[in-house]
């Protein structure tokens, strides 16, 4: 008997993709979790209180086991995560946006670090969900 049922748990594309984010949202986490000094840092470029770390990281933990799970609120905390993302966006403009358009050619180079690697495994993850994708009747 398995802990999870992965045929239950994976229907379609869209679970795919769910999955994935999820494991992005828990794994980043966990990460923070285990490296506080990196989270500190990262918090400290964005001139964002330490304090929040307090509630990121729950926030990544919780939200990405509603997603894994499909809990109950899980598209609720889709459009928090949706949220949180973009402020993250805004908050990393307002502290360099210099410095992110005058490197945007980086985008459309490949290079080898964990960064780059695992962008382009979610890429595949989404090309195969689209090509996946039951057309609807």
């Amino acid at each position: 008997m398995t802990l999870v049922n992965f045929k239950k748990m994976v229907r379609g594309p869209e679970d795919l993709l769910r999955i994935t984010i999820a494991l992005v949202f828990i794994s980043a986490g966990i990460f923070r979790i285990f490296n506080p000094e990196v989270a500190q840092s990262e918090l400290q470029t964005l001139s964002v209180p330490q304090v929040a770390a307090w509630l990121i990281i729950p926030l990544e933990l919780i939200g990405g086991l509603y997603l894994l799970f499909k809990a109950k609120y899980w598209k609720q905390v889709i459009y928090i995560f949706i949220i949180f993302l973009i402020a993250a966006l805004l908050v990393a403009l307002k502290v360099d946006a210099q410095n992110i358009l005058s490197n945007l050619e980086e985008l459309f180079v490949f290079d080898v670090n964990p960064t780059d690697f695992f962008l382009h495994i979610i890429f595949i993850i989404i090309l195969l969900s689209l090509v996946l994708k039951k057309k609807s009747k």
